[in-house]
């Protein structure tokens, strides 16, 4: 009998993995008094059926780049962040989220960033207009929306 941290040695994985095959049902450990409180104790043959479902189970190696040049990394980051931002535009698309102020101009209601896209008022700005009644708002959902002829009034 081993204890969680000779088990982890023994199959090749750490304390952690003993833990989830234990939550698993895989491990049924035996428990012991311990001199802080319990402990559990493996079987050996079970941990030997623990190893060879590890062995049979393939990893896949990264893949590696012709030349590990920082050009190279340069490159790939570049990739990457122009990847991120064409997922950002096609996700908004998508859900069609207005986000230029030509857009903005023909939604009913505006949320407070959305507001501060056309006016330029920050949304705590705008916040504190609508709390000393200087911008007309609704409160919708615990948030407020403003319409843009109001904003537009704020404006003149």
């Amino acid at each position: 009998m081993l204890t969680k941290k000779e088990a982890a040695a023994y199959v090749g994985c750490s304390v952690r993995s003993i833990e989830a095959y234990t939550l698993k049902r895989k491990l049924n450990p035996a428990r012991s008094k311990g001199t802080r409180g319990d402990i559990n104790l493996y079987d050996e043959k079970e941990l030997d059926a623990i190893k060879k479902e590890r062995e049979q189970i393939t990893y896949l190696e990264r893949p590696q780049t012709d030349t590990p040049e920082s050009s190279n990394a340069l490159e790939l980051a570049a990739k990457s962040a122009d990847i991120r931002a064409l997922l950002v535009d096609s996700i908004r698309e998508a859900i069609n989220l207005a986000t230029t102020p030509e857009q903005l101009r023909y939604k009913t209601f505006l949320t407070l960033q959305e507001a501060y896209i056309l006016s330029g008022l920050k949304p705590r700005t705008l916040s504190r207009l609508i709390r000393e009644k200087k911008l007309k708002a609704q409160k919708i959902a615990n948030a407020y929306r403003i319409t843009p002829e109001h904003l537009d009034k704020l404006k003149n």
